[in-house]
């Protein structure tokens, strides 16, 4: 495991902008709203597994990085990021714990606690909203974390072995 091996900030760097990329390709509407959070798993599993490489104002900065490319308003994504990293911060020794696919039933409401956050700000800034397009990320990244976990772990170990 990566846990207790410290991974370069390029290979972090690296896996972050080909998620990124991930999310901004262009899909149709109907799959689009299906896509995973790419980004946000990616976020994740680097607070998750690199705590000392990657905490909390890492997580912050890259959900900014989001704002910045989506138009959104400032530290919209940023504070989202931050309080779903704060979440798996506070659950690492658990999540430790499980093998990928239990961590997916875990990472599920992690998902929802980052997409709730982003509904409340949008709300009180008063965007319009469509609720049944907005949950359904949530469920789709819940689904492909054992995978996506599984690669990024390959590509890390690949880097520090």
């Amino acid at each position: 495991m990566i846990i207790h091996r410290q991974v370069g900030a390029l290979m972090i760097g690296f896996t972050l902008i080909i998620s990124l990329l991930l999310i901004l390709l262009p899909l149709p509407a109907t799959l689009g709203a299906l896509r995973p959070a790419f980004y946000t798993a990616t976020v994740l599993f680097w607070v998750l597994m690199q705590p000392q490489r990657f905490g909390l104002v890492a997580a912050w900065c890259a959900g900014v990085m989001i704002d910045v490319l989506y138009g959104t308003p400032l530290s919209e994504h940023g504070l989202a990021m931050a309080v779903a990293a704060y979440v798996v911060i506070k659950l690492r020794p658990l999540l430790w714990t499980f093998p990928v696919i239990q961590q997916a039933a875990v990472m599920l409401p992690i998902f929802a606690i980052y997409e709730f956050v982003l509904f409340w700000i949008d709300g009180v800034a008063g965007a319009d909203v469509d609720l049944w397009w907005r949950w359904l990320p949530v469920l789709s990244s819940s689904l492909v974390w054992p995978a996506w976990a599984f690669l990024l772990e390959r590509i890390a170990e690949f880097e520090v072995g």
